[in-house]
């Protein structure tokens, strides 16, 4: 089996289409503000605040899971009858109802006398703190007791003349600020029930975070139907051995929401850049979420009225009741290790390792019963697919590690410096971190624009460059100091060199950049200072267009059962959610540390190399061989 290269793109649909990719990085940006505010206004720990990424990849896989039992049980392929389009219009419907659902969770109606949380405040964890309802006070635990913050003004300057209060803190009221609008006193675990007492008529505002999962749930729900449309309909609107050009072509405008995104956010809902949670009223986030609401439903808009084709297949649905057993026997052993972890006192670090055994176990055995005896298996007859679900479910997993455990590296003494990196002084390596995904997305899409000669040459060295100036001239705005980051340019050049050499091909794309990932976390791993930390950076450059050759290569020759194969790909990105505490879980072991646990990144992108080269068998055995199309249509 061949497929023509002659299949031109349809640039107006694709147009349409990269809208959503653009909203999904921009309205993810909004969880950089969330999560610290859902740590302060629930007194969370930083284990409960990451609930919040739990909830979304858990929809991904659920939602993906249910997309697919549903279409088995009514024998036709629920998105092939909707057609893309509109299953993209529900999805953004059932965006929309999570977004109204987060409105009543964080109600600012909800307010409480502080002498009723006394016993609250007493069971804070250190770093944890509750805020006045008026953000005239601020109550923080540490690790020698507690201090007591007040706001200057109207609100706040009758506690700093109470006489109780001044009896009972352990030293005077300091500013916390340059400007002094805050002042700070400390006080003992066993003055808390006086000091609170006090407080008389101050409010606390309270809410239901276990609600705020569910609204973050079906958000997400909605976004797993949105990209499990999306992707194949990015590569139906043109040759598909191209797709992945339109689908990095898609990443990159994602990848600019997401850099936007955190800057216009904050300025909105602040009226500054650099934002600050303790002045994040409940009303500003109840706002945020009307505009999410409002934002996901003039997208829809844009789609119902669109001129874009359908999107069905119409060749007849298959059942995969095999495929269905093997699915929900893989959910129902996560499930299971799931409650072991909370009925048991097995380690965390064998669970996890367990839920990766079983997930790789359970597909490579699928596999190979598909192999001897294809029916009833769907597009897990496929072998690609197998290899793709895989291929998505590390790759997730590594892109999300490398990023969550960068932070604590960055804190460890002695890595970067003596004493390590305050939290204020982290955000800027983060920052490039996620732009480099838009540098190199940028770059991979620049093949969807039908450039040749020297005109694609120029832009294929231009292009990296001006993205990589947009992110430290967005650091600049926060108010970062850039200097130490201009030698990162070095990096920028390695994966310019990079894109000339794999020259669209997937294949040879998804072999390299894995390679050069995986020597990237090792460089990473045995250095320290800028270098290790230009060389973990490095691996976002490479994660940048990983997704789109594993996406493009999984549904190649997937024929109707291409909606199906999608979604199995999108429950992947359970990777997510098992991978970064896999690391993390080594990394606080005394024996390993933070830093040397990047051996579970490493050893992630040499697995992808290897998926790599399994591709590039089983799509030549079909007749698909999209390096050689490529090459040859050049």
């Amino acid at each position: 089996m061949s497929l023509s290269t002659n299949q031109k793109t349809n640039g107006g649909a694709l147009a349409t289409l990269v809208l959503v990719f653009f909203f999904w990085g921009f309205i993810a940006a909004s969880n950089s503000i969330f999560i610290p505010f859902c740590k302060s206004f629930f007194n969370l720990t930083q284990f409960e605040s990451q609930l919040i990424g739990t909830a979304f990849y858990g929809a991904y896989f659920i939602g993906s899971l249910l997309l697919y039992v549903l279409s088995e049980a009514r024998g036709s392929d629920l998105l092939n009858k909707l057609g893309y389009k509109k299953g993209i219009i529900v999805g953004l419907c059932i965006s929309i109802a999570g977004a109204l659902m987060m409105i009543p969770a964080v109600s600012d109606e909800n307010l409480q006398p502080i002498e009723q949380k006394t016993a609250l405040i007493q069971g804070l964890h250190p770093n944890q703190k509750i805020i006045t309802a008026d953000k005239a006070v601020t109550i923080k635990k540490d690790s020698t007791g507690y201090s007591l913050i007040i706001r200057k003004g109207e609100a706040g300057d009758t506690y700093l003349t109470n006489s109780v209060i001044l009896a009972n803190i352990s030293s005077a009221f300091q500013p916390t600020a340059a400007n002094g609008d805050k002042v700070a006193a400390t006080f003992p675990d066993e003055k808390v029930p006086v000091i609170v007492a006090a407080l008389k008529g101050e409010q606390v505002a309270f809410g239901n975070f276990s609600f705020i999962l569910i609204a973050l749930f079906v958000i997400a729900l909605g976004f797993s139907l949105q990209q499990t449309c999306a992707q194949p309909f990015a590569i139906l609107l043109g040759d598909p051995a191209t797709g992945a050009q339109r689908l990095n072509l898609g990443g990159s405008v994602n990848s600019f929401g997401t850099t936007v995104g955190p800057i216009i956010v904050s300025f909105f809902l602040f009226g500054t850049i650099n934002a600050d949670v303790d002045n994040t009223s409940v009303s500003s986030i109840k706002t945020l979420y009307m505009i999410v609401a409002g934002v996901f439903a003039l997208v829809a808009v844009i789609f119902a009225v669109s001129k874009l084709p359908s999107g069905k297949n119409e060749e007849a649905f298959e059942r995969a009741p095999k495929a269905s057993r093997s699915l929900l026997l893989l959910t129902g052993f996560i499930i299971l290790v799931i409650i072991l972890g909370y009925v048991t006192a097995v380690p965390k670090l064998v669970l996890l390792l367990a839920v990766m055994a079983i997930v790789v176990g359970i597909l490579f055995y699928s596999n190979s019963l598909a192999m001897k005896n294809s029916e009833g298996w769907g597009a897990m007859k496929y072998p690609q697919l197998i290899y793709g679900m895989l291929g998505i479910f590390v790759y997730v997993g590594v892109e999300v590690t490398i990023d969550n455990n960068f932070g604590a590296l960055l804190k460890t003494p002695g890595y970067l410096t003596e004493s390590g990196l305050s939290e204020s002084a982290i955000s800027k390596y983060i920052s490039l971190y996620w732009g480099s995904l838009m540098v190199g997305r940028w770059t991979g899409a620049i093949s969807v624009f039908n450039l040749s000669g020297i005109k694609k040459t120029i832009a294929t060295i231009i292009v990296p460059f001006v993205a990589f100036a947009i992110i430290l001239y967005v650091n600049h705005l926060s108010g970062s100091d850039v200097n130490d980051l201009y030698g990162y340019a070095i990096c920028v050049a390695v994966i310019i060199a990079a894109f000339f050499f794999c020259q669209d091909k997937p294949v040879k794309t998804l072999l390299t950049v894995s390679t050069l990932a995986m020597a990237a976390m090792l460089i990473g791993i045995f250095s320290k200072g800028i270098v290790s930390v230009y060389a973990f950076i490095a691996g976002g450059l490479c994660c940048s267009v990983i997704w789109a050759s594993v996406f493009a290569l999984a549904v190649a020759g997937l024929g109707k059962y291409t909606s199906q194969g999608s979604a199995f790909l999108i429950m992947m990105i359970l990777g997510g959610a098992i991978i970064p505490p896999f690391q993390g879980v080594l990394g606080d072991m005394p024996a390993i540390g933070m830093h040397y646990s990047y051996v579970v990144a490493a050893g992630s992108f040499a697995f992808l190399a290897f998926l790599a080269l399994k591709f590039r068998g089983v799509l030549k055995a079909q007749g698909l061989d999209f390096d050689k199309q490529i090459e040859s249509g050049h």
